[in-house]
């Protein structure tokens, strides 16, 4: 007999054929392998993207084959009122009391009877009261379930609400919206994890937006959980699955933690790859289910570290990054404070700066009274006093311009004060003639 996993993969392969090829391959299975080709067949017949996954879903497309309606009938306790929609995994109607005792709005799902045949019926209801034991206001409310004739049916919350897609298709909303609702969809798959269950099915269609801008989760797979038995079918949503899913392995946590992000990429497509957004995607999305988020609170947490402008925690290691963020934060107080340090340095700078100077100016004088002490005992000196006077002093003048501790302002001074009454004579008709040619 194949396993869960083979058909599964069968089931997809002949998706990708054309229904030439496709017919061609079923009539030769009837022939070699007539229970293989009855179970291919009836996942065909269900005709949905989901794979029978469609046992909470409110608003289905209108294609199915029951006959019968309940529309104005009683069932048990409930009045059914009018048909919200049908499809191939059944019929869902608006309900309310039949005692009227209680002003209660419902939704009743009708599983066609062919499902009995595929699912144990003890497994259904068995994982339908797990999540009627589900208290969260982001996860749509399961309160009753029984049999009528062949027909399973599930009572549900009625949520006046249009899913994800045709939300944000009528209501666009800002990054900071999305990522709020993006918030509430992990919260409440996180509590589903705490439970023990997993939804297996995490797709937009499988989100509920209401007026009040609050998610609700719908149509988990009842067919399997943390724990779960081997199904006789695997169910899931392809572009939403985790590759683990498509193996047709036992579904965990992380499966919807890869779920999680390819919804974040449906919601934020064609990100930068260097932005927070896209790096939580990447890390939710490891073909590896040990690399992903540990947990939905871990993912949402880096969610709400973008909403809040604090550092991701894939990047917290970044110090430019994490200051960048902290400067978001707090601009008002960041900025003063950068104005402070800037201020701080540059008072810092010019402080040093004159001491320099004033270090610079004390040695300068050293070296000039050095340089005068020595001139003046250099001219006493009985090789000087042989010497002529204007030797004298242009061995002076020599010295003073070799000096390089001496700067050039006050060198051009001590030249000037040494010249003789002949040199400056000269020196003044030179200026007259330059200045009258």
């Amino acid at each position: 007999m194949t396993s869960a996993a083979g058909i599964t993969e069968l089931y997809y392969s002949l998706l990708d054929l054309d229904d030439k090829q496709k017919n061609r391959y079923l009539e030769n299975l009837q022939t070699q392998n007539p229970e293989l080709h009855q179970e291919l067949m009836t996942l065909f017949a269900v005709e949905s993207d989901s794979i029978l996954t469609e046992l909470l879903n409110f608003n289905i497309c209108s294609s199915g084959d029951t006959e019968v309606d309940y529309t104005h009938q009683q069932i048990d306790k409930y009045l059914l009122t009018h048909e919200l929609g049908r499809g191939g995994m059944g019929v869902v109607y608006a309900a309310c009391r039949a005692d009227r005792r209680f002003e209660q709005k419902l939704a009743i799902k009708f599983l066609h009877p062919h499902m009995a045949q595929i699912f144990d019926e003890t497994l259904l209801f068995s994982e339908a009261q797990l999540l009627a034991n589900l208290n969260h206001p982001n996860i749509a409310k399961v309160f009753d379930g029984g049999m009528h004739g062949k027909q399973v049916y599930i009572v549900m919350e009625y949520i006046e609400g249009k899913h994800l897609a045709e939300f944000l298709l009528e209501q666009p909303l800002c990054v900071q919206d999305r990522l709020r609702l993006f918030c509430q969809i992990c919260n409440g798959i996180e509590h589903t994890h705490q439970q023990g269950i997993v939804h297996g099915d995490l797709k937009p269609e499988n989100v509920l937006i209401d007026a009040r801008l609050n998610a609700k989760l719908i149509d988990f797979n009842l067919t399997q959980k943390l724990d779960r038995r081997e199904a006789p079918i695997a169910a899931l949503s392809k572009q939403y699955a985790s590759p683990e899913q498509l193996s047709g392995l036992e579904l965990t946590a992380a499966s919807d933690i890869y779920s999680l992000g390819q919804l974040l990429k449906w919601l934020f497509p064609n990100q930068s790859p260097t932005s927070d957004i896209a790096l939580i995607q990447t890390k939710a999305t490891q073909s590896q289910a040990s690399l992903r988020y540990s947990s939905a609170m871990a993912l949402q947490n880096d969610i709400e570290n973008i909403l809040s402008k604090h550092p991701i925690s894939l990047r917290k290691k970044e110090l430019v990054y994490t200051g960048k963020r902290l400067f978001q934060r707090h601009p008002l107080s960041s900025s003063l404070a950068l104005i402070l340090l800037l201020g701080g340095t540059l008072f810092s700078t010019v402080l040093v700066g004159k001491n320099q100077q004033l270090a610079k100016e004390k040695r300068i004088a050293e070296n000039l009274i050095f340089e005068v002490t020595s001139m003046v005992f250099d001219a006493k000196s009985e090789q000087a006093q042989s010497l002529p006077a204007n030797v004298v002093l242009d061995l002076t003048r020599r010295r003073i311009l070799s000096n390089p501790e001496i700067p050039k302002h006050i060198k051009q001074k001590m030249l000037l004060a040494m010249l003789t009454p002949a040199e400056r004579h000269r020196d003044n008709q030179q200026q007259n003639t330059i200045s009258n040619p």
